[in-house]
């Protein structure tokens, strides 16, 4: 299938990803990954699936930071510092709206922090004032993990990304994102495998109605690795236009 996908490559549309909302982001608060010489390497962007990892690192910071501020203000009022059950309550209540995945039952706000300081962050929270914790303000080099090794494929499970999840086999997951009109095929360690653009740029108007479900044979053709199933999924499902299934055909020697 491999010659299918450059095709598709080939002839995407790139307005998708350069007006996206993600990418938007990432140029907005990319700013943030220089904080930590750490976080100099997300800031290479060289595809759409970089853009997605460097903002799940970006959205860990502004948690990070909104963490952080309700310890300092804790700390600057006594009202919230009478007992730990005060602080607790107080702490739930700030961090409500605050995105996480659950990784091995613990609340993970902070993915490039291991899962002990996560809990330490969010439930127990008399060691930040302790060593090493209180030096996580400011002073985290020692703290900071690759997250894509840690909690792979949970990341892209969770609300760090705007990806939807359509099906999955042993060894990997499709996901859609819905601005960059792709399919991503993302393994269980966390990285790329295969990107499947849809709506090419021969396609004015992209026929976006029912789409998770247009999605799904799709993907089973793809996991199933049948390839003129694929091809012609693709066709018929609206999600490349004829001049691409005809040249997609002409490689394959089907036309």
């Amino acid at each position: 299938m491999g010659q299918i996908f450059k095709i598709l490559e080939k002839y995407r549309n790139k307005s998708y990803f350069l007006n996206s909302s993600e990418l938007k982001f990432f140029n907005k608060f990319k700013g943030l990954l220089k904080m930590n010489q750490s976080f100099f390497d997300y800031l290479e962007i060289d595809n759409d699936f970089d853009v997605i990892k460097a903002n799940i690192i970006i959205k860990s910071i502004i948690n990070k930071e909104e963490l952080d501020k309700v310890f300092d203000e804790s700390s600057k009022n006594e009202e919230f510092n009478q007992t730990p059950e005060d602080f607790s309550k107080h702490f739930d209540e700030c961090i409500k709206d605050l995105i996480y995945i659950n990784f091995e039952d613990v609340n993970i706000y902070i993915p490039f922090f291991n899962t002990q300081t996560n809990y330490v962050y969010y439930k127990d929270h008399e060691k930040m004032r302790d060593y090493p914790y209180f030096q996580l303000k400011k002073k985290f080099d020692t703290f900071v993990i690759n997250p894509f090794n840690t909690y792979n494929i949970y990341l892209f499970d969770s609300e760090f990304t705007d990806l939807i999840k359509i099906s999955e086999d042993d060894t990997c997951a499709a996901y859609y994102h819905p601005e960059f009109n792709e399919i991503l095929i993302i393994n269980n360690q966390g990285s790329l495998d295969n990107v499947i653009y849809l709506f090419d740029r021969f396609i004015k108007t992209p026929n976006k109605k029912n789409i998770i479900e247009r999605i799904k044979p799709l993907v089973e053709a793809y996991f199933n690795n049948e390839m003129n199933d694929f091809i012609n999924i693709l066709y018929k499902n609206n999600f490349i236009s004829y001049l691409l299934f005809s040249k997609i055909c002409k490689s394959k020697g089907i036309l």
